[in-house]
């Protein structure tokens, strides 16, 4: 009862040195690289029990041991100490099987709340319901290398599951956009990430590379809810990737925490066009959507479903427009409006968990909120 009791006590404190520094990695520090390590023996008592895992939550939690074997806290092998190598003594601890994966299920159940989560092969596979809907996120590591760590895996699915049904519930009665999608994590293929149906994919290095830039996904998720358009009936075929960017910038995981600080909305002065500006479309949304119309849904009604020829977008704008204070507008004359606005000039850098000076002073992200909640 006593060892279950302490291996309760410490899984919430592994659990939080996991939500809490979603990235961390120590790289292990082999004091005798002679003696023979038992795997979990980092006590090098001879047995493997919860002393070892105390022993491993000290280092992860920054606190220095050097009486312990580095070399049998590396639990999955892969060369640095993680959550996950706790997750996986844990588990081992525990009476829990190791699977095709190396991962244990309750390390991403645990910070998905409500969310069922098995893993069958190569498969993580997550099921939930978000305001009456179903949706099914599959994470394929059929191909994955351990490139994108685990933990990086999990706020993955937590960018799907916060990220994902929002656009999926504004979004999807126009496009038939699915409710079941995969995320596949792979070492081969487009270097960065690429959506096609409801298969995404992410390059397993690309995390490795670039730690923060999680929100690329929310990127393709959006391609996923345009679930099909036709650059031959838009203005301008760049239309596609303006949507998904303005998307990435309105829904991005914990409010902008990884994108703001890196990838984020350029000024007028870089993307001086309607067909190159992804601010001019964050702009029509903050100003004219309201309860009564979503310029937004309008917008993407008429990219998807309109059919209206590149040369004929004049009337497709007037669509757009339409039932929103825009309505007896050009699109030249809209333009100009925006391109005189101190929106289209403010910064929208800020470090992370900070708030740029656009977001100071035109709260967009809360705005969509509030106007879900409606």
């Amino acid at each position: 009862m006593k060892c279950k009791t302490f291996l309760r006590r410490a899984a919430s404190a592994l659990l939080s040195c996991l939500l809490g520094c979603s990235c961390m990695a120590v790289q292990p520090v082999f004091a005798d690289e002679t003696a023979l390590s038992i795997r979990g023996d980092l006590n090098r008592d001879g047995l493997v029990n919860a002393a070892d895992l105390s022993l491993l939550e000290q280092i992860l939690l920054g606190r220095e041991r050097n009486d312990m074997d580095a070399s049998a806290a590396d639990w999955d092998g892969n060369g640095s100490l993680t959550a996950a190598d706790a997750w996986g003594l844990q588990g081992f601890l525990l009476g829990i099987p190791e699977n095709s994966t190396g991962l244990n299920p309750k390390m991403f159940a645990a910070a998905l709340d409500g969310i069922d989560v098995r893993i069958e092969g190569d498969d993580i596979l997550q099921t939930g319901t978000v305001n009456g809907q179903d949706y099914t996120m599959t994470l394929n590591l059929s191909k994955w290398e351990k490139n994108t760590t685990p933990e990086q895996l999990v706020t993955l699915s937590r960018l799907f599951w916060q990220c994902y049904p929002r656009m999926y519930a504004r979004y999807a009665d126009l496009s038939e956009a699915p409710s079941a999608v995969t995320l596949a994590i792979e070492n081969e293929g487009y270097e960065v990430a690429g959506a096609s149906g409801n298969f995404v994919h992410l390059h397993d290095t690309w995390l490795k590379r670039y730690p923060n830039d999680f929100d690329c996904i929310t990127h393709e998720l959006a391609h996923v809810i345009q679930n099909g358009w036709y650059g031959e009936y838009l203005e301008d075929s760049g239309f596609i990737e303006r949507f998904a960017d303005c998307s990435r910038y309105e829904y991005a995981l914990d409010s902008g925490r990884y994108n703001d600080g890196g990838w984020t909305l350029q000024t007028i002065a870089d993307e001086s066009t309607r067909s190159t500006s992804v601010r001019f479309l964050v702009w029509l949304d903050y100003n004219y959507t309201d309860a009564d119309t979503d310029i937004l849904r309008n917008y993407l009604d008429v990219c998807r479903n309109s059919k209206i020829s590149s040369d004929q977008w004049e009337r497709a704008w007037n669509e757009i427009f339409a039932g929103t204070k825009l309505a007896d507008r050009t699109i030249d004359e809209v333009w100009a409006m925006f391109a005189a606005s101190d929106f289209a000039n403010l910064s929208s850098h800020s470090s992370s968990g900070s708030g740029s000076e656009l977001l100071n002073r035109y709260p967009i992200r809360e705005k969509i909120l509030s106007l879900e909640q409606q």
